[in-house]
């Protein structure tokens, strides 16, 4: 028979492992849960355009300097120019930027029934075909970008945030192979579409080079997770002064800029003013309380036939009845003074 004090030692014993084991899980639980990270994640689907190069400089600019959502990934597909061009951009972009720690995933090379040949907008590279394209290799992913849109909406369910900014055949492909992707995400920003009326009377770019992927995407959305940013918007309520990008915006004396006013040589040729969807729409997934005055919600679509192939359709409801929420009018000074101030965010800090 034990002796009543070792009884009394093996239970304070006992008590004492109790006591600690609880204290281990409160400290190192407690500090684990504190640790896990909910920063929102971004993903930019991209056709490899100058446009597209400002939107992807400013969402990494916005994530450095303003505490902005993580860029966790960049997926490819044609547009402006041929998907592996796309990936080449991709890798001068991310090198510029100093982010080749971001992946890339290469996705779709043609529409997913029939598109249009790119109207070489930003020239035969996309990037203003100024002989340069020295950049850092960074290899792609293994996984096609299609997948990898699947499993990074699985494993950052409801944190997600797709800006999709040329032709949308990844996203379609996404929803076609697994119908949940689109609830299990945060936001998907469409940059493309127009609003139509008297000024607008022919298909966009981007929707008009896969028009069947524009209407899986949109028809298979809902408001509280798909935003529309129509080029017709931007155009109506964001028209800028050329002699402001060149001689405000493209001053500012950065490695970015200076690259932003190289890619752009040959569009700013082709207007009299100055107006990028790209840019506008990645302002607006990233601050959009500084640069939208109101949006409308939509059953939005677009027409696949006939001599309308690729004019969309809205008919605007409540939000209960929508498919989506569409930006319909910007604020030109606010987006102007968000660009600057994001813009100068390197200069800031070199000269601090």
């Amino acid at each position: 028979m034990l002796k009543p004090y070792r009884v009394l030692l093996a239970v304070l014993i006992s008590i004492m492992v109790v006591v600690s084991l609880v204290v281990l899980y409160l400290v190192y639980g407690l500090v684990e849960s504190a640790s896990v990270d909910t920063k929102t994640k971004l993903i930019i689907d991209h056709d490899g355009g100058a446009d597209d190069a400002m939107a992807l400089f400013m969402a990494l600019l916005y994530e450095k300097y303003h505490e902005g959502p993580e860029v966790i990934a960049l997926t490819t597909t044609h547009g402006n120019v041929g998907e592996e061009q796309t990936y080449n951009n991709t890798q001068r972009i991310l090198s510029i930027a100093e982010r080749k720690d971001v992946p890339i995933f290469r996705g779709s090379s043609r529409a997913l029934l029939s598109g249009l040949p790119s109207d070489h907008y930003f020239g035969v590279d996309g990037l203003g075909d100024n002989g340069t394209a020295v950049y850092d290799a960074i290899a792609p992913e293994k996984d096609h970008a299609v997948f990898a849109l699947i499993e990074l909406s699985k494993k950052y369910k409801d944190e997600l945030v797709i800006v999709a900014l040329g032709p949308l055949t990844n996203i379609a492909l996404a929803v076609r192979i697994d119908p949940d992707f689109l609830s299990r995400l945060s936001q998907l920003f469409v940059g493309a579409g127009h609003v139509y009326g008297d000024n607008f009377t022919k298909p966009e770019f981007n929707a008009a080079m896969d028009v069947e992927a524009y209407h899986i995407v949109v028809n298979s959305g809902r408001p509280d997770k798909l935003t529309i940013i129509p080029f017709s918007q931007i155009l109506t309520y964001q028209k800028l002064d050329k002699e402001w990008r060149h001689d405000t915006l493209g001053s500012i004396k950065t490695k970015i800029m200076d690259s932003l006013n190289t890619f752009e040589q040959i569009s700013f040729k082709s207007n009299s003013y100055w107006c990028l969807l790209d840019p506008a729409a990645m302002a607006i997934a990233l601050e959009e309380h500084t640069v939208v005055d109101y949006a409308l919600y939509t059953n939005n679509s677009i027409i696949l036939y006939d001599k309308s192939r690729g004019i969309n359709t809205n008919d605007y409801v409540q939000e209960e009845g929508a498919n989506a929420r569409l930006i319909f009018k910007v604020n030109k000074d606010s987006y102007k003074e968000f660009l600057y101030n994001l813009f100068s965010s390197d200069l800031l800090v070199s000269t601090s």
